[in-house]
């Protein structure tokens, strides 16, 4: 058994390469539903095997891909077939532990080549548990592994050959030529929290919102500075883990999307006019949507109000499950969707409704209709609703830099990767773990339930305000939620129920 790896989407699963060659009417045959790509891979592995002087005279090749029963798409499984072929007609069979994983297309050459779905391949059989890759040869440099595991980039098939038989080391591998982007350390920042005149309440709520995880709505009139704000809370975000940055290259790279390889997350603004499919993902031949090119990073949608309902609606999935699956007649995907949503709307539509600047021309009942469409499907998954009011240029002096902001968030996120074992942030934590890291005294958890039996507050808005004060004690690095935290998060949730009311 040869193996090799498969993609579902971003999901990977190992794929078994066999091969069987008797004495019949020359043939070469794939099976294990493979798509029209890898049906002409039976040329590809014929012309190599000529080229290593194998005998094919009235020998008929069946390859099989296991699982039969999941469809094989792309043409990363060239080497590992040629592979399974060589190992029954040659007279010295080499040997593939179950612990290596090949991956690599092949030319007419015998050149080992980099195919579509290379990088995400390659970081899910890291996921999958394989202790050495044999790969085409990319530069695997910005690609931090841990010390047991080996990436063997090989140019051709006599030199994997070599490799197999022991007469090629890995230190006598030449460096590889062909390069992929390299990595990026910083990006410039072009709106910086210190650039943002007052807002310091809507400022305090995003960077909890960034250590934490948890979505945000501003509304306000036009050029109150929603816009601003969320492009400012890109640069207060923490920096990708090194697995991370990997993960994200590799949507981008299914994607066919230009990207570098960066510490700095993703931040995604799709237009109001984009599609439910370009912002969820799919099509006829699937590929990740803006959801998932937010992965680990920040989406922001502005004038929400005029997204599609249908687009909208579609959001709720992701939103709490962080995945998006994607069901089409042939075949199911899924790609990885953990994003915090940063959304702005205006509170109605002329956009002056609570404005002290200019009279609203809406009647109620547009007032209503607008909101209901922007927030109705959302409120439920918010945890700060923000309504924001214009600032005078020269009304207060600048705030922290957000470079400083920054060192706080990233202190909290690395206190919850502990916490977590680097699964979950406070914001996505299912409600058992939260309520253990909480650990509220009995005081605290009566004062809670008081509260929210006056406020006519449901079980989840409970669990939210825990999730906010977490967060909010994470930030100030107190192993416990004291009642100062307990307050702030209420109080948050007090602002945010005054316009669901409004809304509702």
């Amino acid at each position: 058994m040869i193996r090799s790896v498969g993609l579902e989407g971003m999901r990977g699963y190992e794929v078994l390469v066999e091969a069987d060659v008797r004495n019949e009417k020359e043939q070469c045959v794939i099976v294990g539903l493979p798509d029209a790509s890898i049906k002409e891979s039976k040329e590809r592995i014929l012309s190599n095997l000529h080229l290593l002087d194998v005998d094919l005279s009235m020998k008929k090749i069946t390859i099989h891909l296991s699982p039969s029963d999941k469809r094989k798409v792309g043409v990363g499984f060239d080497v590992a077939m040629l592979l399974a072929v060589l190992h029954k007609v040659m007279e010295k069979p080499f040997k593939v532990d179950e612990h290596t994983c090949i991956l690599g297309s092949l030319s007419l050459s015998g050149d080992i080549l980099p195919f579509h779905g290379l990088i995400p391949s390659l970081q899910q059989a890291l996921q999958l548990g394989f202790t050495r890759i044999l790969l085409p040869p990319i530069d695997t440099k910005y690609i931090h592994v841990h010390d047991e595991i080996e990436l063997v980039p090989l140019q051709n098939v006599q030199q994997l050959l070599e490799y197999l038989d022991g007469q090629l080391s890995l230190a006598m591998i030449q460096l590889p030529t062909i390069q992929v982007r390299e990595i990026v350390e910083s990006t410039t920042e072009i709106t910086d929290f210190s650039h943002i005149y007052g807002h310091e309440e809507a400022k305090r709520a995003l960077e909890i919102a960034a250590a934490g995880g948890h979505h945000t709505m501003l509304s306000g009139p036009p050029g109150c500075g929603k816009s601003m704000l969320a492009d400012a809370f890109h640069t207060i975000f923490p920096d990708l883990s090194d697995e991370e940055m990997l993960e994200v290259y590799s949507i981008y790279h299914l994607a066919k999307e230009e990207h570098r390889f960066t510490h700095r997350p993703p931040y995604r603004s799709p237009h109001h006019s984009s599609s439910a499919t370009s912002l969820v993902g799919g099509g006829t031949f699937p590929k990740p949507g803006e959801i998932s090119l937010a992965h680990k990073g920040v989406l922001f949608l502005d004038e929400l109000g005029e997204f599609s309902r249908k687009a909208l609606d579609m959001l709720r999935q992701p939103l709490e499950k962080g995945v998006v699956n994607i069901s089409r007649v042939r075949q199911t995907v899924t790609y990885p969707s953990s994003f915090i949503l940063i959304a702005a709307t205006n509170p109605c539509p002329c956009g002056y409704y609570g404005s002290n600047e200019r009279y609203c021309t809406c009647s109620p009942q547009q007032i209503h209709a607008y909101q209901q469409k922007a927030l109705g499907p959302l409120l439920d998954r918010l945890d700060f609703f923000l309504t924001l009011k214009s600032v005078g240029i020269h009304s207060k002096s600048m705030g922290e830099r957000s470079e400083k902001i920054r060192i706080r968030t990233t202190t909290a996120r690395e206190i919850q990767r502990v916490r977590y074992h680097n699964q979950f942030l406070n914001g996505n934590a299912p409600a058992q773990l939260i309520q253990e890291a909480c650990a509220l005294t009995n005081k605290q958890s009566q004062y809670l339930k008081t509260i929210c039996y006056h406020q006519k507050w449901s079980n989840r808005t409970q669990l939210k305000i825990m999730r906010v004060a977490r967060t909010i004690a994470d930030l100030t690095n107190c192993e416990v939620v004291n009642q100062e935290h307990l307050e702030e998060a209420i109080s948050w949730k007090l602002q945010s129920f005054n316009q669901e009311s409004i809304i509702g």
